[in-house]
């Protein structure tokens, strides 16, 4: 698994990708196999071995502390993905013959079901909203912005022009050995560090795909919230930390907003609203929901939005939406051909 994180995973994966497989490597394979020859790994054995996985205790990590909770049918389709790619890769380095993770057997995931704001929802919440929250929910909902996009932006960015923004980059924190071990890959700019030193590194990278990149239309009333944005942070003299660029979400100091302060305010606001507690991530699918409505399910539009690599990824999670669509056009083929 070594050779395979050395070979293989420092060339292909990104720094997100190499922190979750280097984790479930340490936390999950290793233990499990780390003392098996690779002649003793068969087919029965595998399924063996994923049969007693779903028995052992989830790891406690410093984001997420388990009570009790077994290894979830989601990880261990994680865990699955990472032994497969690494013995394909065996099989071309002539370690082993065959691929003993090949259609091994997994346990079905069910797909949970996402809570999400309403339009209502959402106007209800912007008055318990400070500016800088509720220019951050106008530009999730009616960008459709991931969380670390959202906060990566710079006014450089902006075309107030042509009323566009441009998604090229995303806020991250990362750990420092995987900096290293990836050669600072990708990484487009790293605040220095406040306060002690740590483990980990606030950056802009690139995003994760290609497909991520892209431009997105806002309406003018976003837009104008924007320029009073701007306006406020000139004349408060926001300062910019060192060759950094000028970030939209950031302190009077020129830091960017991290992730878990922007979901902390969000999630008092909701409390404050009396609206159920839901992620901030929530307003991405509440976006795409609400323009697949608008655009009557032209997918590709959307799609345009959102930056999926897949539009069957649009279909699988809001076919629910395109199923209404589709019955309004049946009322639409009712009303306009069989009218008379």
């Amino acid at each position: 698994m070594e050779v395979y994180i050395q070979l293989y995973g420092i060339s292909r994966w990104s720094f997100s990708t190499y922190q979750a497989n280097c984790g479930l490597i340490r936390h999950y394979i290793l233990p499990q196999l780390g003392s098996m020859r690779l002649t003793e790994l068969t087919p029965r054995v595998v399924a063996e071995l994923y049969r007693c996985l779903l028995t052992q205790p989830r790891i406690d990590s410093p984001y997420h502390h388990w009570k009790g909770q077994t290894i979830s049918a989601c990880t261990l389709h994680s865990i699955h993905k990472v032994l497969h790619s690494a013995f394909e890769q065996a099989i071309l380095w002539e370690y082993v013959t065959r691929n003993p993770f090949y259609r091994a057997p997994l346990p079905k995931m069910h797909s949970r079901h996402q809570n999400f704001l309403t339009p209502t929802q959402v106007e209800a919440l912007l008055p318990h909203c400070d500016p800088i929250l509720s220019l951050g929910i106008h530009l999730a909902f009616a960008g459709s912005f991931r969380k670390g996009e959202l906060l990566a932006l710079t006014w450089e960015d902006v075309d107030f022009n042509t009323g566009a923004i441009h998604i090229n980059k995303t806020l991250s924190r990362i750990s420092r050995e995987a900096v290293k071990q990836l050669n600072g890959k990708d990484i487009l700019f790293a605040f220095p560090p406040a306060g002690r030193e740590l483990q980990t590194l606030l950056v802009l990278k690139q995003p994760k795909t290609e497909s991520s990149v892209r431009i997105v239309y806002l309406p003018k009333t976003v837009l104008q919230a924007l320029k009073n944005h701007q306006s406020l942070q000139s004349r408060n003299n926001y300062t910019v930390v060192s060759d950094a660029p000028e970030m939209i979400f950031c302190y009077e100091d020129g830091r960017p907003i991290q992730e878990s302060t922007l979901t902390k305010y969000f999630h008092a606001a909701l409390e404050q609203a009396g609206i159920p507690k839901v992620s901030f991530h929530s307003l991405r699918h509440s976006s795409i929901t609400y323009k697949l409505i608008l655009s009557g399910g032209n997918i590709k539009a959307v799609q345009g939005d959102s930056g999926h690599a897949q539009a069957d990824m649009i279909i699988e999670t809001y076919g629910h939406i395109l199923d209404q669509c589709r019955r309004d056009n049946a009322v639409r083929f009712e009303q306009d051909f069989y009218k008379d």
